[in-house]
């Protein structure tokens, strides 16, 4: 099989459609400007006219992740930059970011970082 090269990215990838790139692209743009709203995978995709599953094996080959994580991904830095720079509580951090509990916000803060956002916090 051979091996579609785009150059922006750093290895070729062999599932994805060279004319869906701008489509997983897009829909990387929509999770950065709106990190913190609730996407289902199927309206996301629907919104950069792709079905879910080339959204997710493109995003996937692409960018190292999943759609879902990368989410995560971006929600956790906030958190951290907010638990760092200011004085709300962690329940509001939590839900200024996404999250719809505190109990989840805290398990999968610890998942990534190591450490409760309660102890980052004492820590920064």
């Amino acid at each position: 099989m051979r091996k579609k090269k785009v150059y922006q990215f750093e290895i070729p990838f062999e599932k994805t459609k060279l004319y869906d790139i701008p489509a997983i692209e897009k829909a990387k743009q929509i999770i950065e400007t709106h990190p913190s709203e609730h996407f289902y995978i199927s309206t996301l995709a629907e919104k950069v006219g792709l079905n879910e599953f080339k959204l997710k094996l493109g995003f996937r080959e692409l960018f190292k992740t999943s759609p879902y994580q990368y989410l995560l991904q971006l929600r956790l830095e906030q958190a951290k930059a907010l638990l760092e720079d200011t004085d709300l509580t962690i329940n509001e951090i939590a839900d200024s970011v996404g999250f719809k509990s505190y109990n989840g916000f805290s398990t999968t803060f610890k998942r990534l970082f190591k450490l409760s956002p309660t102890h980052y916090r004492k820590l920064a």
